[in-house]
């Protein structure tokens, strides 16, 4: 009896030491991303629903990156086919991997809830006439007020102008004894990402003053050249000069950005809608509206960029990758990305107010002068935009610039030769 015992233990964990041929591991789907919110939202909302769907699937695992470390491993991974199933990208990042054909182009079930969105995102995830990519985190730039210091300031409306915000901004900046600014009146972005300070320098200054970053060639179809070396873009940097130097509702050592006016040191602060849960954590007693862009010189204007599932050639698991793909961008899941992240509903017919906190809504609303840009499908405009946001915060430190309209167009002029060579080195400038 205990010969047959010792047996059938030894037998019991030789079994142990080795898997059972029976036992089958579920498919496990891999994302990359590069917003911590989205990540969220992926595991807590789109993911649980998406296994619930396919059960041969036992889990979806999305690797989070830092913005800068995102685009260098881009710029390795796909090239090298060392991909995850599914990748989350900016649209104006992902458009040399779209052209370069790293990404599978859409079937039709996807190319149909693309139909049922807003036109400019077909526009922007289009090339040669194939859509690569769904939206699934649209978002465009708005203005945030802080309502006690308006009314402090004895402002009764929201600045509906660009001269209505640089007077409420100059009566709301508060400076100590020794002039050196303790609450800014506009938090103004002067560095940092380089993309999102030309975003911002984009939609306020260029795009308010009637002009964008590039023009296509009226003789060559498809080719581009700078669009703002020009009157407009000389007014669209003489509007920071101005910002900074003459009125001085802002300067390079006061806090920045949201975290300034969840902490009560900026008046006005103008960013995307999902910074809202960044003030509503770190700011709670902070009295706050949204409101769309003010009218520029010219026009009104603003941004529409989103984020984008693109499933990569080489993946894993492309026909599962499709099917998180679509459900991610389902009006359920889109409905819930509202809610959650304060973002921006891309179905034509939905209500962009809804779900919306009751502070944020107006910042939704669309008025009819207001004019949507999206990026455009180029090779160049992404290291455009880093190339500018390089310079920016070096121009705007040079204080002679003010009451100097020589100095400004030649540093406009500057700016304008850069966006021409990085045409030219992708091959798409043109006169």
């Amino acid at each position: 009896m205990k010969r047959n015992l010792t047996l059938l233990l030894v037998v019991l964990l030789v079994i142990s030491c080795f898997p059972i041929a029976t036992a089958k591991e579920g498919i496990v789907l891999t994302i990359w991303n590069s917003s911590q919110s989205m990540l969220t939202w992926y595991d807590e909302v789109v993911t649980p629903e998406f296994i619930k769907q396919h059960p041969e699937v036992s889990g979806v695992e999305v690797l989070y990156m830092p913005i800068q470390d995102y685009i260098k491993k881009l710029a390795v991974a796909l090239p090298s086919g060392d991909v995850p199933d599914i990748m989350e990208i900016e649209d104006s990042w992902a458009v040399p991997y779209v052209t370069g054909g790293y990404f599978e182009p859409n079937t039709d079930e996807l190319n149909a809830i693309l139909d049922e969105m807003r036109p400019e995102f077909k526009n922007c995830l289009s090339y040669e006439g194939v859509s690569y990519g769904v939206p699934v985190a649209p978002f465009h730039e708005i203005m945030y007020y802080n309502l006690d210091y308006l009314a402090e300031a004895g402002i009764e409306e929201i600045p509906e102008t660009m001269d209505d915000l640089i007077d409420a901004a100059v009566k709301m900046t508060v400076r100590d004894e020794d002039g050196k600014i303790e609450r800014s009146g506009f938090s103004m972005r002067l560095g940092g990402n380089p993309s999102g300070t030309t975003q911002k320098f984009w939609v306020l200054a260029l795009l308010g003053n009637g002009v964008d970053i590039y023009e296509e060639s009226a003789t060559q179809p498809g080719k581009f050249h700078c669009g703002f070396d020009n009157e407009g873009g000389y007014n669209a940097l003489k509007l920071y000069i101005d910002l900074l130097y003459k009125y001085k509702v802002d300067d390079f050592s006061s806090m920045k950005d949201t975290a300034a006016f969840a902490a009560g040191k900026t008046a006005i602060n103008m960013r995307e809608p999902s910074s809202s849960y960044s003030i509503i954590e770190n700011g709670p007693d902070i009295n706050w509206v949204a409101a769309p862009m003010p009218m520029g010189a010219v026009q009104r204007a603003t941004f529409l960029i989103t984020l984008n599932l693109y499933v990569p050639v080489g993946g894993k698991n492309v026909e599962l990758a499709r099917e998180y793909v679509k459900l991610a961008a389902s009006r359920d899941m889109q409905e819930t990305q509202v809610i959650r992240r304060g973002g921006y509903n891309p179905y034509l017919d939905a209500d962009l107010k809804e779900g919306h906190d009751p502070r944020l809504a107006p910042g939704f609303e669309m008025p009819e002068d207001l004019k949507v840009y999206t990026v455009p499908v180029q090779n160049s405009y992404d290291t455009i935009c880093v190339r500018l946001g390089e310079m920016l915060p070096n121009i705007l430190q040079k204080s002679e610039l003010l009451d100097n309209p020589e100095g400004i167009k030649e540093e406009v002029k500057k700016m304008a030769d850069v966006v021409n060579e990085v045409y030219k080195d992708f091959g798409e400038y043109g006169e």
